[in-house]
């Protein structure tokens, strides 16, 4: 059976369970290698800025690739540009494994987003395509919540990995797990998209819906809302791993339970958001939670530096 050529995929639970896999790339990509960062930044005679890099790249590639990946399966099918995104994946992944210098190891994670981020757009796409509304809204939460949880599983699995081994090997992981879904993904989903409903519009069409949405003024100031938030986190990712391992001397694996509580703690207030959503309104939620996250992270700086300081006194 050709990479391309299959007809017959797999249905219901089992089809389900393969697009969750699918929807797990992005947070597999990002914080699996969290807990390597530092060492990672160290053998590759790296700047803490440049390692933090990696994790700016991947962002980026993981972001761009929906933008364009899910117009272009729109136009031409799904399974194309899932198979082909998906070997771009796994070679990125064999590549970091090799990498000599942080600049190529940068390359390779842009790659790598590029890559990982067919597989989320797709598989909402499939959910689309296969079920019915009333069930489709059944799947898309189970994706959901594959993805609220796989940040909880990505770090930990990293800090055991590297009870094993050494940075590369978190790649060498990502990599295999790659191969494994573009070998379940190639042989268990079949064209979703038949060619009388594709559209034909493309990434032009894409760039006139976004321009409307952009003249939205409530969707521009929640977007902005949501920016700064995911802004302060994305910080709080980058910078942690050499925090929290190179000033408060936790180990790699403890470093990934501490961001897996982290992790927990957005998921089960997100569930709380969404069941009090309807009691408040929208910007007076929003208002509450940037003083709230503001003050945390005042007071997380004021002990981050007064820890600096100590290590250095000692």
């Amino acid at each position: 059976m050709g990479l391309l050529s299959s007809r017959r995929g797999l249905t219901g639970s089992r089809l389900v369970v393969l697009l969750g896999a699918l929807s797990m790339f992005g947070p597999l990509t990002m914080d699996m290698y969290l807990p390597a960062l530092p060492a990672l930044t160290r053998d590759l005679s790296a700047s803490t800025s440049a390692g933090q890099l990696t994790l700016t790249a991947c962002m980026a590639g993981l972001a761009a690739g929906q933008l364009v990946f899910g117009p272009v399966s729109d136009a031409i099918g799904r399974r194309r540009p899932l198979v082909a995104c998906l070997v771009v994946f796994v070679l990125a992944s064999l590549g970091a494994v090799f990498a000599s210098s942080i600049w190529v190891l940068l390359v390779l994670r842009l790659l790598q987003g590029l890559g990982g981020s067919a597989g989320i757009v797709i598989a909402r796409a499939v959910v689309r395509d296969r079920f019915p509304a009333a069930e489709a809204a059944q799947r898309y939460a189970l994706l959901t919540l594959v993805s609220s949880t796989a940040p909880i599983v990505a770090p930990v699995l990293g800090g055991l990995v590297l009870q094993f081994g050494e940075w590369r090997a978190i790649f060498v992981a990502l990599a295999i797990s790659g191969l494994l879904v573009l070998i379940g993904a190639s042989a268990g989903i079949a064209e979703s998209l038949p060619p009388e409903r594709r559209l034909g519009g493309g990434l032009a069409e894409t760039g006139r819906v976004m321009h409307a949405l952009v003249r939205d003024r409530a969707f521009r100031g929640y977007v902005l809302a949501g920016s700064l938030a995911f802004a302060a986190m994305a910080a709080y990712i980058a910078g942690s791993p050499f925090v929290l391992q190179d000033v408060y001397g936790l180990s790699p694996l403890a470093f990934a339970c501490v961001f897996a509580g982290n992790a927990v703690g957005i998921v089960a207030l997100g569930r709380v958001n969404s069941g009090s959503s309807g009691a408040s309104a929208p910007p007076r939620c929003c208002s509450a939670a940037s003083i709230w996250a503001r003050r945390a992270a005042s007071r997380c700086s004021s002990r981050c530096s007064r820890a600096r300081a100590s290590s250095r006194c000692s």
